[in-house]
């Protein structure tokens, strides 16, 4: 019986001790990062000197969220080929969009009709962030394809 009462006691010291740290951590404010406002006003197509079409798909995807925010990105496209694909200014964490960034690559070097077809699976453990680039990359793919048929 002594030692159960023992046990009771320092088991309920723990969780005192704890429930004191988790009020000063509260206390305790940390600097909130200033959110940034994504600008949708952005052209969505825009012609480079070289012949290359970039396309913005930060007017075109307002409704697709990361795990923060928008997530726009930036295609070129030059000759029928996508030549890179570029992450936009956005509130996603940077740990979760460095770990995005090999999906981006994906689409490098691939004619815009295979690039549609390319299916590309989401990062385990930035699923909403890579989620939000992949479906940018995709309306932004069909947003070309459909200008360039007009």
């Amino acid at each position: 019986m002594k030692r159960l009462a023992i046990f009771l006691f320092a088991l309920q010291a723990c969780a005192l001790g704890m429930m004191a740290q988790d009020a000063n951590t509260q206390n305790e404010q940390r600097p909130r990062r200033q959110r940034y406002v994504i600008p949708t006003d952005a052209p969505t197509q825009t012609k480079q000197k070289d012949g290359t079409i970039v396309i913005n798909t930060a007017a075109l995807c307002k409704e697709v969220r990361g795990y923060r925010d928008l997530t726009p990105v930036e295609i070129y496209i030059k000759k029928g080929k996508v030549v890179k694909v570029e992450a936009l200014r956005n509130n996603e964490g940077a740990k979760y969009l460095d770990m995005c960034r090999p999906i981006l690559e994906k689409w490098n070097g691939k004619k815009v009709a295979d690039a549609q077809k390319l299916k590309v699976d989401a990062v385990t453990g930035a699923t909403f962030t890579s989620n939000a680039l992949i479906e940018n990359v995709q309306e932004g793919l069909k947003y070309y394809s459909s200008k360039k048929k007009k």
